[in-house]
């Protein structure tokens, strides 16, 4: 990869990083520090961390990073919405290029360089990158593993893709400017489905979403399945909210959760009167059973290691099955 010359670095367009942060002590400086050695010039970076009043120190590691470089900035979200913490950030960013990024997340050193000459390219005002999952103890790391499979979240492709091509949405994107001066800022109605949103308003705008491998970022998921569920419950929940404000964003993908987990329910209680519910009811759990061990099996064959073969069933069934429950729940209510 080439480095851009002197001369072509004084016409880089300037990169806003926009990073909500609530309580993210163990995470934040890492996030930080993954942006500091870019290796795009580094008085063409910004870094606005909007945080929700984090009470674990996070703020003093903020402030610390701030008072070193004077391209960190720190601002307060009371509200302690991401959607908030996303719009405060962008308000106050100088670039003329934003990229949103997760304080759980850390970049490689090419990220922007990337980000940017596609864009240039391809003259797209929206490009982003594949997300790799990793971890620090071995539940992490399973669902990491988990996560990135097709498997575990086929509605984020964004998290298997191999090849270059035009998407519907992705992960950590970096968007032009004029892109919310023309189609709003993020809908500070959502919680966490707030960036598909946002996406589904650009390609309704009539601009393409290009995804590349090239861009990579490192995404640390929750520590253990309790975690796992209760993420996916709310990522349900979101979901449905989507969709209900445009029908037209659904994918019959993100249907097949929440009918098997509504089919155990009717079955199960079917089975009060009809004892032949509860026997359709077990086989419509041995055939799931059944694919759980078979996607575990492919999914350690793709990854080429099988360590997380005997986790990788509770991954995706708690990840299927909480968000399935949280899309019923999210037909009635709003995340709040």
């Amino acid at each position: 990869m080439r480095l851009p010359t002197e001369k072509q670095q004084s016409t880089l367009p300037l990169v806003s990083f926009v990073i909500p942060m609530l309580n993210e002590a163990k995470a934040i400086n890492r996030c930080i520090e993954s942006i500091l050695n870019q290796n795009y010039p580094a008085d063409r970076l910004e870094v606005i961390v909007v945080d929700g009043l984090s009470r674990d120190g996070s703020r003093e590691q903020v402030m610390a990073l701030a008072a070193e470089h004077a391209n960190i900035h720190l601002y307060d979200n009371p509200q302690k919405r991401t959607p908030v913490s996303l719009n405060t950030g962008v308000r106050n960013s100088k670039g003329d290029v934003i990229i949103i990024l997760g304080a759980h997340t850390r970049i490689e050193p090419d990220f922007v360089h990337w980000n940017i000459h596609y864009m240039q390219e391809l003259n797209v005002k929206c490009v982003g990158g594949t997300q790799i999952n990793t971890g620090d103890t071995f539940w992490q790391s399973a669902i990491g593993v988990g996560m990135g499979s097709q498997f575990g979240i086929p509605s984020a492709p964004y998290r298997f893709y191999k090849k270059k091509r035009f998407v519907d949405t992705v992960v950590y994107a970096a968007y032009a400017r004029e892109l919310f001066e023309q189609v709003g800022y993020f809908d500070e109605e959502l919680h966490i489905s707030e960036d598909a949103e946002f996406n589904w308003r650009i390609r309704k705008a009539g601009h393409k979403i290009f995804f590349t491998p090239e861009i990579v970022s490192h995404y640390y998921p929750r520590p253990n399945l309790r975690k796992l569920a209760k993420q996916f419950f709310n990522y349900g929940i979101l979901r449905v909210n989507v969709i209900k404000k445009h029908p037209d964003a659904a994918k019959s993908v993100h249907l097949v959760p929440p009918l098997f987990v509504l089919s155990t329910l009717l079955l199960l209680l079917g089975g009060l009167l009809w004892k032949t519910c509860w026997a359709i009811c077990g086989v419509l759990w041995l055939l799931y059973l059944i694919y759980l061990i078979v996607a575990a099996v492919i999914t350690c064959r793709q990854v080429r290691s099988y360590r997380y073969l005997a986790a990788l069933p509770a991954v995706f069934l708690a990840m299927q099955l909480a968000w399935g429950g949280g899309f019923l729940v999210g037909i009635f209510k709003t995340y709040k």
